[in-house]
């Protein structure tokens, strides 16, 4: 009575097995491009958007800095009115009529101004040269007169009480400047980081793939055994069905690595800037596991030392520093000299323009005493001495961030590192045990449910060593974007060759 239920269920499960094992693809024969990290990571900083934004964001980093630099040197102006042409009434007494007459006045005029200006740097003052030069044409009823007029500048134009403000612009220019170069290193690591944790998840995909298909071949190799097995009498028929159910079982874990495989190729290729269909295989150079050894103290001593987030936070006391000056600086007494000399004259001939010129000179000083202002300029200072005092503590904040990030970081890869250790020697003992229970499995010493449980402790095995692996170095590439350091090589990264990649230097 017991035969028939027992059938059913083999069939039953047979064809679930025959329908899996047939919709099962064939292995993918298309021809896989090998690619290392380093290749990788030449194609990424070439081809991906993150590096060729990061070229452009640079660019204009550099060009904006360059810009506030170069204001503060000498700049040469030229305005021409070619010609400046105008018809107007103009109203006029007559005294014979004793009435305002208007009459028609009509002017041209052809002018060239020339303003060469050049700002001091040491005494914050700046120094103008301005010429101007024109001829002008007027008809008014029957008149008609022609003259030339010149005039030629020399201008001191000089603040005094008041903080030096080009050198403030030129500092706040180099500021920018550093602020640019060092956000290009962070994002020359943020890009080598990023690549360098999709690759190894691409690897992962592929080796548990590796290791779902050896897995079926294994299910396969004990579900003969246990046919032949059955076929002879050895074990029973629940046995035999067992592990078909099992290759079935494993056969659709094969379905989900590979589809994993295509996920994560798919967003790897769009990372580094390669066709979303090209398939890789992704090759280590050494998948062997060396300990690093990390030294806490020098980390944290590298991360505080080049980091961005701090330095850009110091920068910033320092923008505060200097706008709380200037904010200081609007409401005190200010004194303003302006000193001029030049030559001037008009002619109705322009040969005798330059002839007998006249000399002009003027010396004026400004005085600007604040008096009275409800309290607005003390609310003004208060607020930038906040700003300042805000800036500060974001920077001790920063340092005691990246101190605790860095420390936990460090702890993470000394964990990973112990995981590999551990899980490698699980690896080699799951080995070892799943090859002695396949063993007596084929000479009828253990159960199959005793095999499966074997490969399921082998598969596991393998998976948990291969991720520990990988984590180590994911957490070791991480450390040296956060710290600049390579502790496998014991020294600073060196940018340079990543800088000449992204054409940056």
């Amino acid at each position: 009575m017991l035969v028939k239920p027992f059938t059913q269920t083999r069939n039953i499960l047979f064809l679930a097995a025959l329908i899996i094992m047939t919709a099962l693809p064939g292995q993918n024969v298309t021809a896989q491009r090998k690619l290392s990290l380093s290749e990788a990571l030449s194609i990424a900083l070439e081809q991906s958007y993150a590096a060729r934004s990061a070229k452009e964001q640079l660019r204009m980093s550099r060009a904006s800095a360059e810009a506030a630099r170069l204001s503060l040197l000498s700049s040469i102006d030229l305005n021409l009115n070619v010609p400046s042409y105008t018809s107007t009434l103009s109203p006029q007494f007559n005294p014979i009529t004793g009435i305002t007459e208007y009459f028609s006045i009509q002017r041209t005029q052809y002018e060239a101004n020339l303003t060469i200006s050049q700002p001091v740097l040491w005494t914050n003052s700046t120094i103008s040269f301005s010429g101007l030069l024109y001829k002008r044409n007027q008809i008014s009823g029957a008149n008609d007169f022609s003259d030339y007029y010149t005039n030629f500048a020399l201008r001191l134009k000089q603040p005094l009480f008041v903080p030096n403000t080009q050198k403030i612009s030129l500092r706040r220019a180099e500021l920018d400047y550093d602020q640019a170069l060092l956000e290009n290193g962070r994002t020359v690591l943020d890009i080598i980081f990023n690549v360098t944790n999709s690759f190894y998840k691409l690897y992962s995909a592929r080796k548990r793939l590796e290791i779902q298909r050896e897995r079926v071949k294994q299910q396969e190799e004990s579900y003969r055994t246990a046919l032949n097995q059955y076929k002879a009498g050895l074990i029973a028929e629940v046995d035999a069905l067992q592990l078909q159910v099992d290759l079935a079982q494993a056969r659709n874990d094969l379905f989900t690595s590979e589809s994993d495989v295509r996920l994560q190729e798919s967003g790897f290729n769009l990372l580094i800037g390669l066709p979303l269909n090209e398939q890789l295989h992704p090759v280590l150079e050494d998948t062997t596991f060396k300990r690093v050894s990390i030294d806490t103290k020098l980390a944290v001593e590298m991360g505080k030392k080049n980091r961005v987030e701090l330095k850009r936070a110091l920068y910033d006391i320092e923008r505060s520093r200097m706008t709380l000056d200037e904010v200081e600086a609007r409401r005190t007494i200010r004194g303003d000299l302006t000193a001029t000399y030049g030559l001037s004259k008009t002619d109705p001939e322009f040969d005798l323009l330059f002839r007998d010129t006249r000399n002009i000179s003027s010396v004026v000083f400004t005085l600007t005493v604040p008096i009275l202002d409800w309290g607005r300029h003390a609310r003004e200072v208060e607020g930038a001495e906040a700003r300042l005092r805000q800036a500060r503590y974001y920077a001790e904040q920063e340092d005691l961030t990246i101190e605790q990030e860095i420390t936990e970081l460090v702890r993470k890869v000394e964990s990973a590192a112990d995981r590999v250790e551990v899980l490698n020697k699980a690896k080699d003992v799951a080995r070892r045990a799943y090859d002695i229970t396949l063993a007596r499995f084929r000479v009828g010493n253990v159960t199959s449910n005793e095999l499966t449980q074997a490969q399921d402790r082998l598969t596991n095995a393998q998976l948990n060593a291969l991720e520990a692996l990988l984590e180590y170095r994911i957490n070791l590439a991480d450390l040296m974007r956060r710290t600049f350091y390579d502790f496998e090589k014991k020294q600073m990264v060196d940018l340079d060759e990543w800088l000449d990649a992204l054409n940056f230097n």
